[in-house]
C-alpha cells in the first residue's frame, strides 16, 4: 500500500510538472499568494526590441505581485559579449540572458541549472529538439545531467534561391538540386559569364571564399558536419580535426574546404564566385548580390529572408534594380547524398542563442520560473508571429513547415546538429584563414594542422564531458 502510494505520487508530480513547463495549458493549484516586493530580475538579450518581450514580461510580473522585470537589449555582439563577460567576473550581472548554443559546453559552470523541482532533461527532450538537447544539457560535477538553458528558437542554414533564373535557365528542374554535386551541376547552367570585370553577369552561387561571404565560416562547419569530421576527442581536451579519420571520408576536413573552395576556383567547372562579385566596402556582401540579381542562390538562416527584403528597399531607395521579391524561395540545405535514396543522414548546422540563468542570481530559482513561463508553447507561438525565429518546440514544428517562407527550417531542425566553440570570433579569424589560404593555392593539410594547433592552446586539458543522447 505504501509502494502504491509513492507511484501515486511521483505520476502527479510529472502531471503537474508537464503542465507548467512542457504543456503550458492548465493552471496551478490554488496556493497563497507571495509578495515578491522589492525584487528585481535583470535580462540581457541579443536582437529583439523590447515591444516583443515586454508583453510576456508583463504577464508574469502579474502573476508576481511586486517583480520588477528589467530588460535590456543588445545590438552588437562584441560589446554585449564584454558587458556580461565582465560583469560576471566581479560577481554581479544579469540574471537572465542569452547566449550562444556553441558556448554552453564550456560555459555552463558560469550558470544555474534548471532547478529539479522544477523539470529534469528526460522531460527537457520530449518538449525541446534533439539539438538543444546535445548543446544545453550538460552533467554537473557529480556526472549528474543538467538543463543549462532554454532555446526560444533555433535556426539552421537552408538554400536561398532565384526561382526566376532556374525557370529561365533549368527550366526541366525549376528548383535547386538536393545534392552538393548536382548544386555544381545546376552552377554550371545558371552561370551567365561575361567581359566585365567580375567574370559574371550572374554567378550561380555565393561560396567559396571568406572575404564577401558573411556566413561563411558557418557554412564550413555544415560541410565539416556533413563530412562526419569529429571535430575534437571524446572529452574534448583536444581539437583532432586536421587528420585521417573513419566514416564519410577519410580527410573530411580537407574534402570540405575543398568543396567550399571549388566554387571561388576558376580552374573548376563549378567556378561562380570571386572577390569581385559585390563591392569591397559592402556590409551585406553575398545578401546584396543576391537582391540585385547578380547570384542565384546563397545560404542563410531565417533571418536572412528580412536582409534580403530589407537589401533591396535599400537598393530601389538609390534607384538600383532589384529581383522579385516573389523569386525568393527557399529549399532544405544541400546533402552530400541524395536524401531521397541515402540511407545516410541528413545534416544541417544549427545557430541559435538560448536563454539561460548565472549562477551570480540571487533569484535563480524564480528566474527559471521566468524561463519556464517564457518558453511555453502560446508564448513561443507569439514570438515566431512577431519575429518569425523558427521553433525550438517539437509540438510546434509541424504547424511551422505549413509556413510558406519560413517552414523550409521548420522541416529541417530534426536533423540540425553544432559542436563546441570556445571562442566565436577566434575560431571565425582562425577558419576564414584558412579559406583564404585554400583560395591562394596554399596547402590545405598543413594550414589545417596550424589552425588545430591553435585551437589546442584554447582547449581545457581536462576535457568536457559530452552529453549522452536523450532517451
Amino acid at each position: 500500500m505504501k509502494f502504491s502510494k509513492k507511484i501515486t505520487s511521483l505520476i502527479l508530480v510529472v502531471v503537474v510538472f508537464s503542465s507548467l513547463f512542457l504543456v503550458g495549458c492548465k493552471k496551478k493549484p490554488a496556493e497563497k499568494k507571495v509578495s515578491y516586493n522589492g525584487i528585481e530580475l535583470t535580462y540581457y538579450k541579443m536582437f529583439d526590441d523590447s515591444d516583443v518581450i515586454d508583453p510576456i514580461i508583463a504577464e508574469f510580473e502579474a502573476s508576481h505581485p511586486g517583480l520588477k522585470i528589467n530588460y535590456k537589449k543588445f545590438s552588437d555582439f562584441n560589446e554585449y559579449q564584454r558587458v556580461i563577460l565582465n560583469e560576471m567576473a566581479e560577481g554581479r550581472g544579469p540574471d537572465i540572458f542569452s547566449m550562444q548554443n556553441t558556448w554552453f559546453p564550456s560555459n555552463y559552470r558560469k550558470l544555474a541549472p534548471l532547478p529539479a523541482a522544477l523539470g529534469t532533461p528526460d522531460m527537457f527532450a520530449s518538449v525541446f529538439v534533439d539539438v538543444a538537447y546535445q548543446d544545453l544539457v550538460r552533467p554537473d560535477d557529480y556526472g549528474i545531467l543538467q538543463v543549462y538553458g532554454v532555446p526560444m528558437t533555433v535556426d539552421t542554414l537552408a538554400l536561398y534561391y532565384n526561382k526566376d533564373h532556374f525557370e529561365d535557365r533549368i527550366p526541366s528542374q525549376g528548383k535547386p538540386s538536393s545534392t552538393w554535386e548536382g548544386i555544381k551541376e545546376d552552377v554550371t547552367l545558371l552561370n551567365k559569364e561575361d567581359n566585365s570585370f567580375e567574370r559574371f553577369e550572374v554567378g550561380g552561387i555565393a561560396m567559396g571564399r571568406s572575404d564577401n561571404i558573411r556566413r561563411s565560416v558557418d557554412i564550413l562547419y555544415l560541410l565539416f558536419l556533413q563530412h562526419g569530421l569529429n571535430f575534437y576527442n571524446e572529452n574534448i581536451s583536444s581539437a583532432i580535426f586536421a587528420g585521417q579519420q573513419g566514416g564519410v571520408s577519410r580527410y573530411p576536413a580537407m574534402d570540405s574546404i575543398d568543396l567550399f573552395t571549388s566554387f571561388a576556383d576558376e580552374s573548376q567547372k563549378n567556378y561562380s564566385w570571386n572577390e569581385y562579385m559585390v563591392d569591397d566596402d559592402s556590409v551585406d556582401k553575398e545578401v546584396e548580390a543576391f537582391a540585385k540579381g547578380k547570384v542565384s542562390m546563397i545560404v542563410g538562416y531565417a533571418y536572412t529572408y528580412d536582409d534580403i527584403l530589407e537589401q533591396m528597399n535599400l537598393l530601389k531607395g538609390k534607384k538600383e534594380s532589384t529581383i522579385n521579391k516573389n523569386s525568393i524561395r527557399i529549399a532544405p540545405i544541400p546533402q552530400l547524398f541524395d536524401p531521397d535514396v541515402s540511407t545516410s543522414k541528413r545534416v544541417t548546422y544549427a545557430s541559435y542563442f538560448a536563454e539561460t540563468v548565472s549562477r551570480n542570481s540571487e533569484h535563480a530559482d524564480l528566474a527559471w520560473d521566468f524561463l519556464i513561463e517564457l518558453s511555453k508553447k502560446k508564448n513561443l507561438e507569439y514570438y515566431f508571429d512577431q519575429l518569425h525565429k523558427p521553433t525550438s518546440r517539437r509540438d510546434m514544428i509541424d504547424d511551422q513547415k505549413k509556413d510558406p517562407i519560413y517552414g523550409v527550417f521548420a522541416s529541417q531542425i530534426g536533423y540540425a546538429e553544432s559542436f563546441p566553440v570556445f571562442d566565436y570570433y577566434v575560431y571565425k579569424d582562425i577558419f576564414e584563414k584558412v579559406i583564404s589560404a585554400a583560395n591562394l593555392g596554399g596547402d590545405a593539410k598543413t594550414n589545417l594542422v596550424d589552425a588545430q594547433d591553435l585551437i589546442n592552446e584554447m582547449l581545457p586539458e581536462e576535457g568536457i564531458i559530452a552529453t549522452a543522447k536523450a532517451k
